[in-house]
C-alpha cells in the first residue's frame, strides 16, 4: 500500500492534532464546572481552576500517549477497549498500593489537586509528562519499524 505520506508523520501529526484538542478543551471544561457550579465559586478561585485544568493537561497526557501507543499495535475497537482497560487497570493499582505520591498521577488529579491540596503537585505532573514523551517515541519507533 503506497501512502502519500509516511507513517511516521501520519501518526505523528494525528496524535498532535489530538492531543491539541485535548489541551484546548480541558480549561474550557473546567471553567464552565467553575461558572456553573455555586460550590464552585464558593470555595475555588478561577487561578485555582486554571492551575487544576493544568494538572489534567500534564497528568493526562500519559494516558493520551499509551493510547497513542495502543494505536500503532491495535485496531480503534481493541485500542480503545485497551485503553480503558490499561486506565482503570492503573487507576486500580494507584488507588489500592501506596505508590509515592511523586508517580501516582490518579492521586494529583484528586486528592493531591490544586483544588483540595491548594498546592500543585509539580512532581506527578513531571513524572507524567515524562512518561509521555517515552511513551509517543516508544509509538514513532514502532511505527517507524512497520514502514516497508
Amino acid at each position: 500500500v503506497s501512502l502519500p505520506i509516511s507513517r511516521l508523520r501520519l501518526v505523528a501529526g494525528n496524535a498532535s492534532s489530538g492531543r491539541v484538542a485535548g489541551v484546548g478543551v480541558i480549561p474550557l471544561l473546567c471553567c464552565g464546572m467553575w461558572l456553573a457550579s455555586p460550590v464552585f465559586r464558593s470555595t475555588v478561585t478561577p487561578v485555582e481552576m486554571l492551575e487544576y485544568a493544568g494538572t489534567l493537561i500534564a497528568c493526562a497526557s500519559a494516558l493520551y500517549c499509551l493510547s497513542v501507543l495502543l494505536a500503532t499495535f491495535l485496531d480503534d475497537q481493541w485500542r480503545t477497549w485497551g485503553t480503558m482497560i490499561a486506565c482503570t487497570a492503573l487507576w486500580w493499582i494507584s488507588s489500592h498500593t501506596p505508590l509515592p505520591s511523586s508517580i501516582n498521577i490518579f492521586r494529583a488529579m484528586r486528592e493531591c489537586s490544586p483544588l483540595l491540596a491548594h498546592t500543585i503537585p509539580w512532581t506527578a505532573m513531571a513524572f507524567s509528562l515524562g512518561l509521555a514523551a517515552i511513551l509517543f517515541f516508544a509509538a514513532l519507533k514502532v511505527v517507524q519499524t512497520r514502514e516497508y
